[in-house]
């Protein structure tokens, strides 16, 4: 009856069986076409990679999709020689075994350097035909992981960036938060988890404990993981390469107050741009940020009324997968050693002991260097002149006073004239007045009147009054107000000191000292048109050296208009600094920037397997030297903490030796322990395999169910947060009162001594110990007895013991 109902098409059900077979089998011969291997060469900023995607038909029908890349390559012709043979492998393996022999390829190819004659053309292409099937079926889903399907659309949002992607038309979208509309963008870069462990610790140690929370000490930043900090500050970072690290080292000059304000202002500015952008950061991308942050942070630290007087040497280093970029400026150092034992320096020197940098402040109009004994050296410093200008001749003093006043006090040819104050007032000195001071001062400076000894500097004293009178004399012709102007600015600034104080600033611009600095700056380029009147050159310069000094000085009064009051006004507030460049500083940026917040710019691609240890010096570790530096790291190779004191410790202690007082005694270290393993699953991942982003999945425990007997050293510091110690009678009665930085140099002390001889750890343990595990019986003393997951309740400690190897100590 079934056969012969109504919607029965006549067909016979054997045919309509051979049909549905023969349908079935064609769909699954398009569902093994999409499987197989796809060869791709992807650029990543100024490299190229070769990526191997080996998929597997599962007998569920789903896809088992394995993405391998090969190494970072400096051409396209070696990442496609690299993409053949992991190709040639792949299909040279078991269907079951290709994407592990593709992986164990891409980890040998990583110590594989080709040569010239091995390589194809740089154009060779490696799409094939058969190919396609499974390029389209991959084009249709979107990069990276965190992506889920709205409904049972073609469209995908992701988890945690406003991001969507539409399979449909193979296109990215992002999301306007505010609007809540889409906007195509560009593909977001697929990150890549490297094989790359992150450990790092900072130190500061000074002339006593006290100095640690001194208001003048460097500070440091850590952010080990970034995607949970961006994740924690709503700025997702889901694209960057892992792992994805920070560390900065700031050391303030003259003060503290610039560089605990960059401190807290560094990583809002940091985060948001990163997150910015989900494509792919280039090298050059990556050192243009940097630079980009840096001087942002300038700008508005010159700025701070509080702080922009002070001054800031920075370190910034940014680790992305296997990348390391560096942005420093100032006094600060940052070494890297390798793990073959070699070592280099990142950055340059900025102070004046740089030729470069010497030449560059030299030739900034204003610029002087001072020069201070250090010892049995001497360093040169930065400062503006404190301009002389002696207007007044003195007939009481002798020829060889007038010759010195005239070469090295009178700055402009109305002071080299001694020209009254008074001529210009509404009248400029004219030409006669002019000539009248030449002939006065030329009897008195003459070569031919002079004694034998005094001929050279006054015949060159002479040559400038005779210029003097020329200068005067042109500008009486070209603009008598504009003269008038000129002396009235020079007479009214006299001598000029490192800042101009806003009384003398409004005297210069003819303005009340209340004036706002709008109406200084309008006045100062009023003035500035009137002066430009006296003569102008072709290439626009102003054509005199008095009119480049007059121009400078109402440059200087519209500064001191704007600028915030200097709350030290002693002497020494606005002291000569060492570095060249530096964040802050305004009395050297502003008007005319004698220093620079321009950074040297480092990128490292840490290929090597090994550890990689960085470190972050303030200026204070200049006590040491580079080498002695990684003699000091080397000594405890996986231990940042221990490493970082030992470098700070020491070069306080050199200088303290040296007799050196004041904030250059507190020593700043920031050290990061770099492992780079190799292995087959290194920056492997399935492509198909949705998985959510680092900071939200939780990863492969390689300790969980591991146990493992532990012994430690317990030392307790007042800083604890505990009020009750019921464990104080073991050591001492009443409240614990050793700082930290106490413990930690303990500590120390007895790291050094057990790192050569560990047997006696249990009788360290009983003598120092301040936990009641030191009263166990002989070799038992400090024993925490077998250590697995949850027994000590404190998973920080937990991850720390499973994580040691036999006999070893902890950082």
């Amino acid at each position: 009856a079934a056969q012969f109902s109504e919607g029965w098409s006549g067909t016979p059900m054997w045919q309509l069986k051979q049909e549905r077979e023969e349908q079935q089998k064609k769909e699954q011969r398009q569902r093994e076409a999409q499987a197989g291997d796809l060869l791709t060469i992807e650029r990543e900023g100024e490299a190229f990679r070769s990526i191997l995607v080996v998929s597997r038909l599962e007998g569920s029908g789903a896809f088992n999709d394995t993405k391998c890349r090969g190494p970072r390559r400096r051409t396209r012709a070696e990442a496609v020689k690299d993409g053949l043979l992991l190709r040639a492998a792949c299909r040279g393996a078991k269907e079951a075994e290709r994407a592990a022999v593709v992986q164990r390829q891409c980890h040998n190819l990583q110590r594989k350097q080709w040569r010239p004659e091995e390589l194809p053309a740089e154009d060779t292409a490696v799409e094939e035909a058969t190919e396609e099937p499974m390029r389209q079926r991959l084009a249709a889903k979107p990069r990276g992981n965190g992506w889920q399907r709205v409904g049972d659309k073609e469209f995908f949002k992701h988890a945690y960036a406003p991001l969507a992607f539409d399979s449909k038309r193979r296109r990215y979208l992002h999301l306007d938060e505010v609007s809540g509309q889409y906007s195509e963008c560009d593909p977001p870069h697929e990150p890549m988890e490297y094989s790359v462990t992150v450990a790092a610790s900072a130190s500061l140690v000074g002339r006593s404990d006290e100095d640690v929370t001194s208001p003048l000490r460097p500070r440091t930043l850590i952010l080990k993981e970034l995607v949970k900090t961006g994740a924690a500050m709503k700025q997702p970072l889901y694209f960057l390469d892992q792992p994805a690290a920070c560390f900065v080292l700031l050391d303030g000059v003259r003060g503290g107050s610039a560089s605990e304000w960059c401190s807290r202002q560094i990583h809002t500015k940091l985060l948001p741009r990163l997150s910015a952008s989900v494509a792919y950061w280039s090298d050059s991308s990556l050192g243009e940020l940097l630079s980009s942050i840096l001087v942002e942070l300038d700008t508005q630290l010159l700025q701070q009324p509080g702080c922009c007087w002070d001054g800031v040497s920075i370190a910034v280093a940014l680790l992305l997968g296997s990348r390391l970029v560096v942005a420093s400026l100032g006094l600060v150092r940052v070494l890297l050693l390798t793990p073959d034992n070699s070592w280099q320096l990142l950055g340059s020197r900025h102070d004046m002991s740089c030729e470069e940098e010497r030449l560059r402040v030299e030739a900034c109009s204003g610029a002087e260097l001072s020069r201070r004994s250090a010892g049995e050296s001497e360093q040169q410093l930065v400062q503006k002149p404190a301009q002389e200008r002696q207007w007044e001749a003195v007939e009481a003093q002798g020829t060889e006073e007038e010759v010195q006043r005239i070469l090295v006090a009178s700055p402009d040819a109305f002071a080299t004239l001694c020209l009254e104050p008074s001529m210009s007032e509404g009248v400029a000195a004219d030409g006669k007045a002019a000539r009248s001071a030449y002939k006065r001062l030329a009897l008195r400076v003459h070569p031919d009147k002079v004694p034998e000894n005094l001929k050279a500097p006054a015949k060159e004293a002479f040559e400038k009054i005779e210029a003097a009178a020329a200068a005067v004399e042109a500008f009486w012709d070209s603009d008598a107000a504009a003269a008038a102007l000129l002396h009235r600015v020079l007479h009214v600034a006299g001598a000029t000191g490192a800042v101009v104080s806003r009384a003398v600033a409004a005297a210069v611009l003819g303005l009340s000292v209340d004036a706002s600095s709008d109406e200084a700056r309008y006045r100062q380029h009023e003035l500035f048109e009137q002066l430009q009147k006296l003569g102008m050159l072709t290439d626009g310069g102003l054509a005199y050296p008095e009119q480049k000094r007059g121009a400078w000085i109402l440059e200087e009064a519209a500064e001191a208009f704007a600028a915030p009051p200097i709350k030290d006004q002693s002497a020494t507030a606005l002291q000569a600094v060492r570095p060249t460049r530096a964040l802050g500083l305004r009395d050297l940026k502003l008007p005319r920037p004698l220093l620079l917040a321009q950074p040297h710019l480092d990128v490292v691609h840490l290929e090597q397997e090994g550890i990689h240890h960085l470190a972050l010096l303030s200026s204070c570790t200049a006590a040491l030297a580079d080498g002695e530096v990684f003699e000091r790291i080397r000594k405890f190779q996986k231990h940042p903490k221990a490493a970082s004191l030992s470098v700070a410790a020491d070069a306080a202690a050199r200088i303290q030796e040296s007799g050196t007082v004041g904030p250059s005694t507190i020593a700043g270290c920031l050290v990061a322990v770099l492992c780079v393993g190799g292995g087959p699953e290194a920056g492997n991942t399935g492509a198909d395999q949705e998985m959510e982003p680092n900071a939200k999945r939780a990863r492969k425990d390689a300790n969980s169910g591991r146990k493992v007997r532990a012994q430690h050293i317990l030392l307790k510091h007042k800083e604890l947060k505990s009020k009750i110690d019921p464990e104080a009678h073991l050591r001492q009665k009443g409240p614990v009162t050793r700082p930290l930085a106490e413990a930690e140099r303990e500590l120390l002390r007895m790291k050094n001594v057990l790192t050569s001889d560990p047997k006696q750890f249990h009788v360290f343990a009983r003598k120092h110990s301040e936990c009641k595990s030191c009263l166990q019986p002989g070799q038992l003393a400090g024993d925490l007895g077998w250590v697995s997951r949850g027994s000590l309740g404190d998973p920080a400690l937990e991850e720390m013991v499973l994580g040691l190897e036999v006999h070893e100590l902890s950082d």
